[in-house]
């Protein structure tokens, strides 16, 4: 394996835009070193998929958002884990460029990596579900494909479709819609949702809704966790919990807010009478507060996308962490999956479909790409993090898109941006 962080990516001014992204692509590469993967510093192939163990040249876009800033280093060194355990197939080379928050800036980046003629492939956590019309012309141009990973939170529209594009996502929407299902039926038809303002705009919201009526049961509040103003309103949903008994609460949120929640959770009287279920980043938050002190009281569920203890072994050691993050685990996917598509050495178009074809065993289980709509499919499961119970899971059943009930038509990208990278 061979990464390239030492070079400015063209021939421009010392203080270009491209220089400074390129130089914080650098930088979170050598964030994700201090997180305890292995060094990445090496020299750029002579030559792409040359004679022998050939080589395939991966431009990363990786972003720079304010919420999760550790989230490009993460999924870089999630990449790097894998790529440094294969000794067979064609090696993986790596230029990181952190592209800031908008995928405008993740589109420019592009472009300037593409202009360069040194990669054969794009990868990174990038918008393009809602439209693949901006990406297309560029990847068909150069000839290169673009692998997309990202949470899923949103459905992919049809006008998300691309030749050029593939997606490989932790499936989250997938996962709040099976949720819904599984809480209706395990835990009560009634029930309170609480979401933070910046996840309240993607899919996996209405998701949740309609796999929870799927199944008999009905939201029967919403409470934002914050005020337009920022004020927190997490008191108002305590009181409203405790008036109404719900069967339980379904919160997402993310961030700080997530942190703020799980702390007003563990210490609030409503925790205490009603079931919790957390999705989304939430659930991440949760589940590492529960690995601390699991929580008292009443059952608190916390969605995840892998199984407990299945990926917290040699994935964690081979990154050096107690416990790997959902962009560990999707960097380790991605890359996995442009090793298998490259085994056979194809270029352009044919490798944009040798990575949609490829079926993975992965930290996760088995993944792969549903070739009508292009979603990931994939188990997720929930975790119990309550006392006796931590470590417990229930696996909730992958969601195909002719099994989701007219959803994959209703949803689709209800927001532009990227989840989690401004």
């Amino acid at each position: 394996m061979e990464f390239e962080d030492t070079a400015p990516l063209a021939p421009e001014a010392p203080e270009s835009e491209s220089r400074r992204r390129f130089v914080a692509g650098a930088g979170a590469v050598a964030v994700a070193a201090a997180l305890g993967a292995p060094s990445l510093a090496g020299a750029a192939p002579s030559s792409p998929l040359g004679a022998g163990r050939s080589t395939l040249r991966v431009g990363m876009l990786l972003p720079q958002g304010r919420a999760y800033p550790l989230l490009g280093a993460q999924l870089m060194a999630g990449a790097q884990a894998f790529a440094q355990q294969q000794t067979a197939g064609p090696r993986l080379h790596f230029t990181p460029v952190a592209y800031g928050s908008h995928s405008s800036q993740a589109q420019r980046a592009a472009q300037e990596l593409l202009a360069t003629g040194q990669v054969d492939v794009l990868a990174g956590f990038v918008d393009a579900g809602a439209q693949a019309a901006p990406w297309e012309p560029l990847l068909e141009r150069y000839q290169v494909p673009l692998l997309v990973g990202d949470t899923g939170a949103n459905a992919l529209s049809p006008q998300a479709r691309s030749p050029w594009v593939v997606h490989n996502s932790l499936a989250y929407w997938q996962a709040a819609w099976a949720t819904g299902r599984w809480a209706a039926k395990a835990l009560g038809p009634r029930a309170i949702v609480a979401v933070g303002p910046a996840d309240s705009g993607f899919d996996h919201l209405p998701a949740f809704e309609r796999g929870l009526a799927s199944a008999g049961g009905r939201v029967q509040n919403t409470v934002f966790t914050r005020a337009a103003d920022g004020a927190s309103q997490l008191e108002e949903l305590a009181l409203l919990v405790r008036q109404t008994r719900p069967d339980f609460v379904f919160a997402l949120d993310s961030g700080a807010r997530a942190d703020a929640f799980q702390q007003f959770w563990a210490g609030s009287d409503a925790a205490r009478h009603v079931p919790l279920v957390a999705g989304g980043m939430l659930g991440e938050t949760m589940a590492a507060a529960a690995l601390q002190q699991p929580a008292q009281g009443p059952l608190i569920w916390a969605t995840r996308p892998w199984q407990p203890r299945l990926s917290d072994t040699a994935l964690a050691s081979a990154l050096g962490t107690r416990s790997p993050t959902p962009f560990h685990v999707l960097g380790h996917e991605m890359a996995q999956r442009l090793h298998a598509a490259a085994l056979s050495r194809p270029r352009g178009l044919q490798l944009a479909q040798a990575m949609e074809a490829a079926v993975l065993q992965t930290p996760r289980g088995e993944v792969r790409l549903d070739t009508a709509s292009g979603e990931t499919v994939v188990s997720a499961y929930l975790h119990g993090l309550h006392l006796g119970q931590t470590g417990s899971a229930v696996a909730l059943p992958s969601v195909h898109a002719g099994s989701c009930q007219g959803l994959c038509e209703i949803l689709g990208s209800r927001i532009a941006g990227t989840y989690l990278a401004t």
